[in-house]
């Protein structure tokens, strides 16, 4: 079954051999150890004599000094080949460069600051365009000087007319203080993180362009030694204990100085009456007022009087588009077509690279700038543009020229989602990606798709995998699997939609909830009719949805055979995950075996699981792929388990465990959590409070569904009869996916031991 070459074979024996002896050494005792010690001993002054029995005495002194500095320089080498693995890195973005003296909000900066000392959490509200994010950028500098000490985050996301969920926002804000995103489940998961993270840290944090309470309604009212900043609009009610700093439209006063920076003073001082009347006709608003400044100040031969005078024959509900209509006139054809493409694009914000791609031009700096020197266009999150709030879409119909605009800007983002999925987790591949997922979602979720972009979404589709996959962000893979196989099929691309519905199957399958998973493997089914024309992933989604919803050993059997054979002979890691599927058939079959009461059948078979995972490990090895070999170390951890050798079993469940930290697999760590737990109760001495803690801390990490999560419960049913109700009600919620249909016997036995509670 596991068709491997005579020369691999020879290395898994080679290795076996080296571990059996290893774990024979305790049976020596001390004075076998002192025997086989001497033994060496002698061996080796008797291999020295032989070899310095030539050499004259002068050249041994002078060798004597080296040598042992070269033998420990050696030993370092060697130990820095296997090094620990690295911290992951999640891609924080920069804070934005510090502010001048902002005109007319020293009192509100002021309050800002108070309220942070006092509370530690501060809402600073206010309507688009009063300059709300200035101000909060402005604090935070105040408060904290020091570069090293800001977090920053924007939580305004690429759909204009869909704000970010709270659980997007949250996890946002974990990657701005260096935690793993994927590490939650639900918004308020984040809660103790930023607690930790924060504590004691001197540092600030400010969530800027929050445009409801509810998306950040998780996060904690104080956290002692840190300061967190909330701005934004705040369309939704505001609790009564937050008390928002709020900012209203600018005095008289601060209108006109904030007016004579842009046009200067001795203009200003021309004509101070047209000055104020145009600071009225602004409302207060600083950035009708900077609008206003800027056009006046390319149009330096136009009186301000002359522009009062035509702004006092319109009505007021078109007072404040007169100057935006008359910046755009100006425009030159360029920036005039940039406008245009960015104010009907269904994605919010791009980059300047991807600016230049719509355009179709190797760069669009000039455009950009002209448009953000009349205030159409702002400059955010370092070098992305945003069409501003005044200016509305057209909402014309597609034209040929916006198609094609369309067409290139998919493929800017696939080229890109090539490049930078490649270089993964490089940190500048996680900070690209980290900006741009949203965006990346937005455009595979355009509707209709346009034609001939089909190659260019599944390659931004299989970018956004690799990126949520290392971040363990499950439900945006399901989300971005969604969407591609939806424009797939709508542009008739079978072979993207049969992808897009596999991956939707092996997310759901991970979330523990095979009904749906099942649907999906049917759909791709259902793509490729022949049995023969199933790629590689076909055969083994089928093994592991017969695996889940069963016991139909053959059939696994039958599915990784197929799997095996479409697998190229090169490909390690595909045959490495295959070695690992059929030890975890092998696991389940000896666990039938065991509850039918035929203890030597089952034991062969952990036994033989055993082998082939070994063999799986040292392939992984080769391969780098950390996941491939968490997983070969946590299933050793069941195979040693269920032979009775539970310090061997503790072994493999801390090496898997290390190295899915070190992926950043929070569900990986989650059920190795508590498979410890589990090792840890068939301890006759064992600490209910150490178990305990062990399933809290895999608690949150857990998916609400599936074996790991009933499993847990179970256990804290047993340890706190307190809760038992509310435990068992959890365990049983957790298996409710497989409510109806055929299930394996451990989710009978499982479900069957809640029951009993």
């Amino acid at each position: 079954m596991t068709d491997i070459s005579r020369k691999d074979r020879l290395r898994f024996r080679a290795s076996r051999l080296a571990r059996r002896a290893g774990a024979h050494l305790p049976e020596l005792g001390l004075g076998g150890l002192v025997t086989a010690g001497g033994t060496v001993l002698l061996l080796q002054e008797e291999l020295i004599k032989q070899l310095a029995g030539g050499l004259p005495v002068w050249l041994l002194a002078l060798l004597a000094l080296p040598l042992p500095i070269a033998a420990g320089w050696l030993t370092h080498l060697v130990r820095r080949r296997s090094p620990a693995p690295p911290p992951p890195l999640f891609g924080r973005l920069p804070f934005p460069d510090v502010i001048d003296a902002l005109v007319g909000r020293d009192a509100e900066l002021r309050q800002i600051q108070d309220r942070a000392r006092e509370r530690g959490v501060v809402v600073v509200q206010g309507p688009m365009g009063t300059g709300t994010s200035a101000v909060a950028i402005k604090a935070t500098w105040d408060l904290a000087g020091d570069a090293r000490k800001q977090r920053y985050a924007d939580l305004r996301g690429p759909d204009r007319d869909r704000p970010e969920t709270p659980l997007s926002v949250a996890q946002r804000v974990l990657r701005t203080l260096d935690r793993p995103p994927g590490a939650i489940q639900e918004a308020d998961d984040a809660t103790p993180q930023v607690i930790d993270a924060l504590t004691g840290s001197g540092r600030v944090l400010l969530l800027d362009n929050v445009s409801a309470w509810s998306q950040v309604a998780w996060l904690p009212p104080r956290v002692p030694g840190a300061h967190i900043i909330v701005a934004g609009t705040f369309t939704d009610d505001l609790p009564p204990h937050t008390e928002p700093v709020q900012l209203g439209p600018l005095g008289p006063g601060a209108g006109r100085e904030l007016l004579a920076r842009h046009i200067g003073d001795e203009r200003a001082e021309r004509d101070p009456a047209a000055l104020g009347l145009l600071v009225d006709a602004c409302l207060g608003s600083p950035a009708e007022i900077v609008r206003v400044g800027r056009w006046l100040a390319g149009n330096p031969n136009i009186p301000l009087r002359s522009l009062v005078d035509d702004l006092e024959r319109l009505p007021i509900a078109e007072k404040l588009d007169f100057v935006l209509n008359l910046s755009v006139k100006q425009l030159r054809p360029t920036a005039k077509q940039l406008l245009s493409l960015l104010s009907d694009l269904p994605v919010a914000e791009l980059d300047h690279g991807a600016v230049a791609a719509l355009l179709g031009v190797p760069a669009a700096d000039d455009a950009i700038k002209e448009l953000g020197d009349l205030g159409l266009v702002e400059n955010v999150r370092m070098t992305r543009v945003r069409v501003t709030g005044a200016f509305r879409s057209t909402g014309t119909p597609d034209t040929p020229r916006k198609v094609a605009a369309w067409r290139r800007l998919v493929e800017h983002y696939a080229q890109q989602a090539d490049t930078f999925g490649a270089r993964l987790p490089d940190e500048g591949a996680r900070t690209w990606f980290a900006m741009e997922d949203r965006v990346l979602l937005r455009v595979l979720a355009r509707t209709p798709p346009v034609p001939k972009t089909g190659d260019a979404l599944a390659r931004i589709a299989d970018g956004l995998e690799t990126w949520f996959r290392l971040e363990q962000r499950h439900e945006d893979r399901l989300r971005a699997a969604a969407e591609l196989a939806r424009a797939a099929e709508a542009l008739r691309d079978e072979q993207a939609q049969a992808t897009a519905e596999l991956r939707q199957c092996a997310v759901l399958l991970t979330t523990g909830d095979p009904r749906r998973a099942r649907r999906h493997f049917n759909r791709a089914a259902e793509l490729r009719v022949k049995v023969e024309s199933w790629p590689a992933e076909l055969h083994l989604e089928h093994a592991a949805i017969l695996l889940a919803s069963g016991d139909e050993f053959t059939a696994v059997e039958s599915a990784l055979v197929r799997y095996g054979q479409a697998l190229s002979g090169g490909d390690v890691a595909g045959h490495t995950l295959r070695l690992t599927n059929v030890a975890a058939l092998l696991l389940r079959k000896g666990q039938t075996l065991d509850h039918e009461g035929r203890g030597p059948e089952a034991h062969r078979l952990y036994a033989d699981a055993r082998a082939v995972l070994f063999e799986s490990l040292d392939m992984a090895r080769g391969t780098g792929d950390g996941n491939a070999r968490a997983h070969a170390h946590e299933l050793l951890a069941l195979a040693h388990l269920y032979l009775g050798l539970a310090f061997d079993a503790r072994s493999h469940l801390d090496q898997a465990e290390r190295l899915y930290a070190g992926t950043a697999d929070e569900l990986g760590r989650a059920r190795c959590l508590v498979q410890r737990a589990g090792v840890l109760l068939e301890d006759a001495q064992y600490a209910p409070e150490e178990v305990i803690r062990l399933l809290e801390e895999a608690g949150p990490r857990l998916p609400p569904a599936g074996v790991s999560t009933a499993l847990a419960h179970l256990h804290l049913a047993r340890l706190r009869p307190e809760r038992i109700q509310e435990h068992q009600e959890a365990g049983l919620t957790a298996l409710s996916p497989w409510d109806g249909i055929a299930e394996p016997r451990q989710v009978s036995e499982l479900r069957a031991r809640l029951l009993a509670l």
